[in-house]
């Protein structure tokens, strides 16, 4: 009785232990997933405080030691305030990662060629279809059947205390030792679903052709961005040129003023307002000048090169175009409607969400499928301590081969209205993407008829332009004739003089944004694809979609 008694306290400290064990791993787990707030910043007004290694690189929560967040919560590692460090673990663009040749002047089409491989949007643009065409590869596998292969091994010791004092003397000490190994493939195959994975293979497909119509889209919005940088560039290119112009004139002014001074033609005031007009003029350089530098980081960072790269470019001019050759029909606005990257993702788009319609009614189906699988199983036992046999062990292995094949069919009963939410959202989401189609329609044939308006009305406004800068020019160059002959005005000059530098900036201005209405229009269009946008706006015009 007292060593039953032994035993029993014996068996329930070793419980206890082991409960204990247990619940205090279980805090410790606990206590880990809350001292994870640790890592976040501590307060809403304070700036957060990282750690930063040796070499300047930021570390994230789980590669900090202590230590380095210590000195990080001091000041010791990061700026003071709302600032970061620098992480040199950044990757950097070499600056000879693009060759561009410093003795050649690049035009349009050359540089919309650059763009076209080095924009990160092209890239963005290229990795999306790639994984949407994975897509379809997920969704095919479903069609095949899955075979998986599974080892499981294992060793169990047993050492039951066994009280067998009826039939022998005393208790007995059994050991059992089971080394057990079964290796098994086993296949699913799914044979008939009334047309499930047809739905979902047929939204993965839609799918994949929007984003290869998007992939298009991509490069023909890159194609745009550059041409407009490309002419906002060169429009500011021209600025300094005709600014230099004026900045001629105003020193000839100046020299006539001075002659005129020196002969006693003129006075001290015409003299000075030659110097303040040469002042004005230098003073217009160095605006345009800074301006060429802005557009010039602009258009590189449209063609996604580094904005320290010097880059030649060739000036776009003496294009010619008439209102009369822009004329776009119903029917042409229809067909630009039609050619539209935008339009043509939304419509198969709106033929995805459709199939995943029919997906989600054929889940309501039942499914036949089939499944088997071949195994091999192997143990081996050892058992001591029997009271029978002098003691001596029991050894044995055992080998069995399995194998079967089933068929069945699976009948969906209730699953909470799962599908049934499913087969809901899957309906909202297609009348979402009829909308949305619907809306990119009338948003494009607005934006087409608004670039065909804006086109028309830079072409009138360039042609004028022209006159104006020819008038501009006649009399200009009459009151700096008559000045020098001691007739006319130090002032109506200065004032022709003006005109004349607005006249000319306007002319430029407007040609440039001339030929910027019509890549917008053959962006809109969805015909621009290279570097002669007046033949991209003639593509417009007359290629018509069969």
């Amino acid at each position: 009785m007292k060593k039953a008694s032994r035993e029993l306290r014996g068996s329930m400290v070793r419980t206890g232990i082991g409960f204990t064990l247990l619940f205090s791993s279980a805090l410790w787990l606990v206590g880990c997933e809350s001292d994870t707030m640790r890592y976040a910043p501590h307060d809403l007004s304070q700036p957060w405080q990282g750690a930063v290694d040796a070499k300047g690189h930021l570390l994230s929560a789980g590669q900090a030691s202590d230590g380095e967040m210590r000195a990080a919560k001091h000041g010791l590692r990061l700026p003071e305030g709302f600032r970061l460090p620098v992480d040199h673990s950044l990757p950097q663009q070499p600056l000879g990662a693009v060759k561009i040749q410093a003795d050649h002047s690049y035009g349009l089409a050359e540089l919309i060629d650059l763009a076209q491989s080095h924009n990160p949007q092209t890239r963005m643009a290229w990795d999306a279809a790639r994984a949407s065409a994975a897509a379809v590869g997920i969704a095919r596998s479903s069609y095949l059947p899955q075979l998986t292969a599974s080892v499981v091994g294992g060793y169990t010791t047993l050492q039951p205390r066994t009280n067998l004092s009826g039939l022998l003397n005393g208790p007995t000490n059994i050991h059992l030792n089971i080394t057990k190994e079964t290796e098994q493939v086993g296949l699913q195959w799914l044979l008939f679903d009334f047309g499930k994975r047809h739905a979902v293979m047929e939204e993965a497909r839609q799918n994949n052709l929007a984003q290869n119509i998007l992939f298009t889209g991509a490069h023909q919005k890159v194609v745009y961005e550059v041409a407009t940088a490309y002419y906002q560039y060169v429009a500011a290119l021209s600025h300094v040129d005709l600014v230099t112009k004026s900045l001629e004139n105003a020193y000839e002014i100046e020299r006539a003023a001075r002659a005129n001074l020196r002969h006693g033609q003129g006075t001290r005031i015409d003299t000075a307002q030659a110097e303040q007009a040469v002042a004005e003029a230098e003073l217009v350089m160095a605006h345009v000048r800074g301006d060429v530098e802005n557009k010039r980081l602009d258009l590189l960072t449209a063609m996604g090169l580094d904005p320290a790269l010097r880059i030649n470019v060739q000036r776009d001019k003496d294009r010619h175009i008439s209102v009369e050759d822009i004329r776009l029909s119903d029917a042409m606005v229809r067909d630009a409607v039609s050619r539209r990257p935008d339009v043509l993702a939304a419509y198969t788009r709106l033929h995805a969400a459709h199939n995943a319609v029919q997906g989600a009614r054929a889940s309501f189906l039942p499914q036949i499928f089939v499944s088997g699988n071949v195994g091999y199983g192997y143990t081996q036992f050892s058992l001591k301590g029997l009271p029978i046999g002098g003691g001596l062990p029991l050894n044995g292995t055992s080998n069995m081969f399995t194998g079967g094949i089933t068929g069945g069919i699976s009948v969906p009963i209730f699953d909470g209205g799962l599908r049934r939410n499913r087969l809901k959202q899957a309906h909202n989401q297609e009348d979402s993407a009829r909308a949305q189609m619907q809306d990119v329609q009338d948003n494009a044939v607005r934006t087409i008829v608004s670039a065909e308006n804006t086109l028309h009305a830079g072409i009138v406004a360039y042609h004028a332009a022209e006159k104006l800068q020819t008038a501009s020019q006649i009399g200009f160059d009459a009151a700096l004739t008559a000045y020098r002959a001691g007739d006319g005005s130090m002032t109506r000059m200065l004032e022709l003089q003006n005109a004349l530098l607005n006249a000319r900036l306007t002319a430029s201005d407007s040609y440039y944004a001339m030929l910027v209405a019509a890549a917008s229009l053959a962006f809109s269009a969805g015909t621009l694809s290279g570097g002669d946008v007046l033949t991209d706006v003639g593509a417009s015009l007359y290629e018509h979609t069969p």
